[in-house]
């Protein structure tokens, strides 16, 4: 959770403030609509904010306002140089009551105590989600595992199988295939010339593991790869990166 303590309303210019507001801070008769509208930007955030799904405004060790994040950018017209470049706008929803986050920290006391840094970072119970090896322990906004839980998880699943011997047999088996790599580039000279030999991998359509001649025409004749291929020959590797990270959405 981005944690941030505001000072007193105040009037500033439109014309020089970066989101064009006729004033900043909080007031204590402001709705929750004027108060995100005056207190959502600009601020100096870090990395973390990027993983964080909510935002708390404080005023004098109190929360006065909760906002689920829908997104954290550059403030606009942020040239470089000037200070708008190195501030970010916090763009989501105002939490109303019923909501846990709204009840647990609006009208109660800062879940930080007083720093010279108006931005800080909590890490709250709200935010947290099940460690996804399984332990039932609770991890921080934005991570999948308690911190070294990954290795552990992979370490025991690679015992079931029997060491690393079986669980490797086992992937090939579950995985190996990448039945998406089907090409065949067959081998060529640098010039072009078939070299009669047999291919010793597959690949995906678009892999640059082929011969070009100088105005960058592949040289290498392509064809599908056949079942006995697909079978026998290994994929290329830099196609199975390619494959798992399309994959993984990465």
């Amino acid at each position: 959770m981005i944690v941030i303590s505001l000072g007193p309303e105040r009037r500033v210019d439109p014309g020089e403030d970066e989101l064009g507001r006729d004033r900043v801070g909080y007031g204590p008769t402001m709705s929750p609509t004027a108060l995100y509208d005056a207190c959502h930007g600009t601020w100096h955030l870090g990395e973390r904010a990027q993983r964080e799904r909510f935002a708390l405004m404080t005023c004098d060790g109190v929360g006065v306002l909760a906002v689920a994040i829908d997104r954290v950018e550059p403030a606009p017209g942020g040239d470089e140089g000037r200070e708008g470049a190195r501030r970010s706008v916090i763009h989501g929803a105002v939490l109303t009551p019923g909501h846990a986050v709204h009840d647990a920290y609006v009208g109660k006391p800062s879940p930080l105590p007083p720093q010279r840094n108006p931005v800080g970072y909590f890490d709250a119970p709200e935010e947290r989600s099940p460690c996804l090896c399984g332990c039932g322990e609770g991890t921080p906004a934005g991570k999948d595992f308690v911190t070294g839980h990954d290795q552990t998880a992979v370490h025991d699943r690679i015992r079931q199988l029997g060491g690393v011997r079986g669980f490797l047999a086992w992937f090939d088996r579950a995985h190996g295939h990448w039945p998406g790599i089907n090409v065949i580039y067959e081998p060529v000279t640098l010039d072009g010339t078939p070299t009669g030999k047999p291919p010793r991998r597959r690949h995906l359509a678009g892999c640059d593991h082929h011969h070009t001649d100088d105005a960058g025409r592949i040289l290498n004749p392509i064809r599908p790869a056949t079942r006995e291929e697909m079978a026998s020959l290994p994929p290329c590797k830099d196609c199975v990166t390619a494959a798992a990270k399309a994959a993984s959405g990465g």
